[in-house]
């Protein structure tokens, strides 16, 4: 019982009760420290009952806090009798038994009800709710915030339907109209600042970047290869718009020459003149104009189609960058939802740790598993020796059987032996005192045999006056006597 007296001690001190270490029997423990507790296990049990915490002084508020006890403990379930005098004039053995019903009520460590205490200051509340947070952390199954719903509809953002990749149609007339605009805004404005606009809008167009994809690439170097094209074309058209302003310049000049020529020729005197010289160099001159004109247009065509081409490349480059954006939006997030991740991870792996030292600080006497499995040996004991006990008493029966036999044995015996000699005795002295000696011999086992029954019953029932003596003793019946005159004295004095 030693044993067992230890662990209910030990499962006590860990409701804060200040017991000593050198008690080491339920039975040593002071009345106060007994029904202490009893009220923290009660309390234990159900933080709703409303119990006084001390033993008070007066033997009558001492009465009633006993019996209160007890009926808090009959209704939890405890089968056995028990009253004030439980608590007040304990038992060991009834003691022990209040207190194994108890300690098997105690909520478990996962099951225990945290008593909500009223914060003293802000810096008090703040670390009552960072306990309580961390405790509902340790709790509660951990998710990964990539799996949880809220984050599934932020990723939701950036899944776009595949018809909105798609190229959209243009329409022709638009696009000639809108060329048409282009080029007369281009004729109403200065060629070289066109020009410069055009390739700072190209340059600004093509956009390079160091992450781009394979698909990517190809899109801008077919880009370039167009825009040099462009480009090609545009110095061609201006070369040919040079030189179709230079012809102008010299035609302008021819007819001005030929005007002061004719002036001259006219206030000399001279009228007619051959002019089917200058008629072939006019229709030179136009001719060269047309072809320039032609070439011109032709170049302007070249043009159109290759801003159309270079428009789609660039709306397939922007698709194609706006999908690497936003893989790289992804990506980023990701990463810092894993830094994230990793910075709580490390943050509470230190408040385990902490906790984990806290705990080993905190926890007093043997480890709780000790007990276990100190109890589980006594209960393995207790199982074998109720196997010994089954097979003691198994032998047991066994013997009896054979007693039983042995004695039908010996009554048939004497009764055929009796049944002889008696027959024989009437005709014979001797086989008379035989027959005499065989009676006193079947008594005289008779009265041995019942003397080793009457042995066995006076050594049977001295084992149980032992045990009962045992009893009493343990029950210390003077001392309880002793404390109920002390205490009947005081309640004396106190109603006095």
């Amino acid at each position: 019982m030693e044993e067992v007296d230890s662990i209910i001690l030990h499962f006590l001190r860990q409701l804060n009760i200040d017991i000593h270490t050198d008690i080491k029997n339920i039975s040593e423990l002071p009345v106060e420290i007994i029904v202490e507790s009893a009220i923290k296990c009660v309390t234990a049990i159900n933080p709703n009952l409303k119990v006084p915490n001390k033993l008070p002084s007066g033997v009558s508020q001492r009465i009633e806090v006993a019996a209160q006890v007890a009926s808090i403990c009959k209704d939890l379930g405890y089968q056995n009798d028990v009253g004030y005098q439980t608590f007040l004039y304990h038992n060991e053995t009834e003691l022990r038994q209040v207190f194994m019903f108890l300690i098997e009520k105690l909520p478990s460590e996962d099951k225990k009800l945290t008593t909500k205490v009223k914060p003293m200051n802000a810096k008090h509340q703040l670390l009552q709710n960072i306990s309580n947070k961390i405790a509902e952390d340790l709790n509660t199954i951990w998710i990964p915030p990539c799996c949880k719903p809220a984050l599934k509809n932020n990723l939701g953002d950036f899944i776009y339907t595949q018809g909105q990749l798609e190229d959209k149609t243009i329409c022709s007339n638009e696009i000639v109209g809108k060329i048409m605009k282009i080029n007369k805004i281009k004729n109403m404005i200065p060629k070289s600042e066109v020009s410069h606009d055009v390739n700072a809008v190209a340059a600004n167009d093509i956009i390079t970047t160091h992450e781009s994809d394979k698909t990517l690439k190809e899109l801008k170097e077919m880009s370039i290869l167009l825009r040099q094209k462009l480009d090609t074309l545009e110095s061609e058209r201006n070369v040919m718009d040079v030189e179709y302003s230079q012809v102008q310049k010299n035609c302008e000049h021819s007819e001005n020459d030929l005007r002061n020529m004719q002036n001259i020729l006219t206030s000399v005197g001279i009228t007619e003149i051959e002019s089917d010289g200058i008629e072939n160099i006019l229709q030179k001159v136009h001719n060269n104009i047309k072809m320039l004109h032609k070439k011109s247009e032709d170049i302007t065509s070249k043009n159109l189609s290759l801003k159309i081409e270079i428009d789609k490349l660039k709306t397939k480059i922007s698709s194609s960058e706006s999908e690497h954006i936003k893989c790289r939006n992804i990506l980023t997030n990701l990463k810092e939802t894993a830094k994230r991740l990793k910075d709580e991870c490390e943050i509470k792996e230190e408040l385990k740790n902490q906790l984990k030292l806290k705990y080993e600080k905190l926890k007093g006497g043997n480890k709780r598993h000790i007990y276990t499995k100190r109890i589980l040996e006594i209960i393995g004991n207790v199982d074998k020796q109720n196997a010994e006990i089954k097979k003691i008493l198994e032998d047991t029966r066994q013997l009896q059987k054979e007693i039983n036999t042995l004695e039908g044995q010996l009554d048939r015996c004497f009764s055929i032996a009796d049944e002889t000699l008696f027959r024989d005795a009437k005709r014979d002295d001797q086989a008379k005192k035989a027959y005499k000696l065989l009676a006193l011999l079947h008594s005289e086992c008779n009265t041995i045999v019942s003397l080793v029954n009457e042995t066995g019953i006076l050594s049977r029932d001295i084992i149980d006056l032992e045990d009962n003596i045992k009893a009493e003793k343990s029950k210390r019946t003077e001392d309880i006597l002793k404390k109920i005159q002390i205490d009947l004295a005081k309640l004396q004095n106190e109603t006095s």
